[in-house]
């Protein structure tokens, strides 16, 4: 079979240089924003003239940069869509050579237990001992074979109820009839430790919004922000 190996070293490099102008203009606005005090209705009306200006600015840049970066973006999308449909085939031809070997190594290991066991039982019946066959390598030299495991949570309700009950039976002053019940419903682990579990920042943020003061979900805090935008 012949052996192909990649040669290739292309890459792509862009230099990108600061606009002047931009950093001039942002710098001066950062060095007045510090000399910014708020003490009257009239200060805060001009610090809010000056926010105003910040703003605008902010928004400006944000502009000229989402301009600049539509090249890059569309390019950034070719250079993704050529390299996915490169990897791909890559992928599926190393998964499908992948399986093979391993389905095979799988095979003459069931073998080879298969013939230590008819061993074993040869010498304890006294019959002739059938020779194991020599082991020899399924793979090229250097190559590793490892096994990894993962989890995937199939009902989320029982992992609740497991790791809530665990927490209830840890809890001084239940009564055995109440460890009994826990025991049955909730089918507590050790394993089933809190850190199983993780809140949803998005749906709490948005219980949040929907519900504003009146959020009452044990274990949270409500926190209110202000902020001013001018048109």
């Amino acid at each position: 079979m012949a052996i192909i190996s990649p040669a290739l070293n292309d890459t792509l490099t862009l230099d990108l240089k600061p606009n002047r102008e931009l950093s001039s203009q942002t710098t001066a606005l950062i060095s007045l924003s510090e000399q910014v005090v708020v003490h009257t209705p009239e200060d805060s009306v001009e610090a809010s003239a000056f926010l105003a200006k910040v703003q605008h600015m902010r928004r400006w840049i944000t502009g000229i940069y989402k301009d600049a970066k539509a090249p890059l973006i569309a390019a950034k999308k070719t250079l993704d869509g050529q390299e996915k449909s490169l990897l791909g085939p890559l992928e599926v031809a190393e998964d499908r050579v992948m399986q093979l070997i391993v389905a095979f190594t799988k095979k003459e290991a069931a073998e080879r237990a298969l013939l230590a066991a008819a061993s074993v039982q040869a010498q304890l019946a006294g019959a002739p001992v059938v020779e194991s066959p020599v082991l020899v390598a399924t793979t090229i030299e250097g190559m590793q074979s490892r096994t990894t495991y993962s989890a995937a949570v199939t009902d989320i309700r029982a992992l609740v109820l497991s790791v809530a009950g665990q927490i209830l039976l840890d809890e001084p002053g239940a009564t055995k009839v109440t460890k009994a019940w826990i025991t049955k419903v909730c089918a507590p682990t050790p394993q089933s430790t809190l850190s199983l579990l993780e809140a949803s920042a998005p749906n709490l943020n948005a219980l949040a919004r929907a519900l504003r003061i009146d959020l009452a979900v044990p274990g949270t805090t409500l926190t209110s922000t202000v902020t001013l935008v001018a048109r």
